[in-house]
């Protein structure tokens, strides 16, 4: 058998062996993982070796076994083991922060419990690797924007303005100019902040990698009292926003149509009809140069019912797109 089956089969066991504070049977292990007695048996003898995993007899000499509600246990730190768990996996996520204040929390985390657990315990957590990845879609590498990160985090807590030069992405030119920094989101491995931007007089998203310097300014800020991200990024399809609310209505055909009906891309996400071969469904947006991006990704099996402006981008862009292979 794999060792990522076994893994994975020992981690129910742990979870099963946490649910039940007074202990849990052999008998109901095995039922709880579907397989036999034997197995059970020798995942308990492993796990033994590495975690505080016990056992009382009761019912005329009947095994039930505990796991110690706080693996990791002191004065300033109580962790079970599927907390433990969870970190160790966490560091993929924030993979793309490694180096920056807000990977280093993790990984200063990481490393002090490495050092209070036992060898054989770290083994088994690296190997959580062969079983459980987590894959990003492109990367970014922010270890040389630690000092930026850390100026924004600073003024978005102290309310303090900032002043910045920043590279447009749709302009292609510098801007320079006052930021009240309400908040950071990282989307999709790029870290973005959210604030009011004097220049424009407006909130605006700026994309972290393209703050060229940040300087620190005495000059104080107050946030809109009923300002926050989750509701500022509601209606965006992902991070832009532009204060146009928008129903659409989209069809989707084959392995798109499929897609839509197991995940749910958006909040306001709904499938009004499905045959079977093709779904209808609606989004109601803020914006939909995001959301145009995705659609051109599902090719010939997507199609703008409405509005038809928005129809008629993609058609557009669909032709220009055409024309240059035509070219070749």
């Amino acid at each position: 058998m794999a060792r990522g089956d076994n893994l994975l089969r020992q981690w129910e066991l742990i979870k099963a062996l946490q649910a039940h504070r007074f202990g849990v049977s052999t008998e109901e292990l095995c039922t709880r993982l579907e397989c036999n007695k034997r197995t059970v048996q020798r995942d308990l003898g492993f796990l033994q070796d590495i975690f505080p995993i016990s056992y009382e007899q009761r019912d005329r000499g009947k095994r039930y076994w505990k796991l110690a509600q706080n693996v990791i246990e002191s004065e300033q730190l109580q962790l079970s083991m599927t907390e433990m768990l969870s970190l160790f996996l966490s560091q993929q996520i924030l993979l793309p922060l490694a180096g920056t204040q807000f990977g280093d929390g993790l990984h200063t985390a990481i490393q002090k419990i490495r050092a209070i657990l036992p060898v054989q315990a770290l083994t088994y957590f690296e190997g959580l690797d062969c079983s459980f990845f987590i894959k990003n879609f492109g990367n970014h590498d922010y270890s040389g924007q630690d000092k930026e990160i850390r100026v924004l985090n600073e003024a978005i807590m102290n309310q303090k303005c900032v002043k910045v030069s920043y590279r447009s992405g749709s302009k292609g030119c510098e801007v320079i100019s006052e930021l009240h920094p309400y908040g950071m989101v990282l989307l999709h491995a790029s870290l973005y902040c959210i604030g009011y931007l004097a220049c424009h007089e407006e909130v605006r998203t700026l994309k972290v990698s393209r703050i060229k310097s940040l300087a620190r300014l005495e000059k104080s800020f107050e946030k809109p009292a009923d300002f926050s991200l989750t509701g500022h990024l509601q209606g965006a399809f992902g991070i832009i926003k532009t204060q146009k609310p928008c129903k659409i209505r989209v069809e989707f055909t084959d392995w798109a149509a499929t897609n839509v009906r197991e995940i749910q891309w958006h909040s306001s996400q709904k499938i009004t009809t499905d045959t079977g071969k093709k779904v209808a469904a609606t989004f109601e947006l803020e914006d939909t140069i995001e959301f145009k991006r995705w659609l051109l990704g599902f090719g010939p099996h997507a199609l703008v019912i409405s509005p038809q402006a928005l129809a008629n981008e993609v058609c557009v862009d669909l032709k220009q797109a055409l024309s240059h292979y035509s070219k070749k």
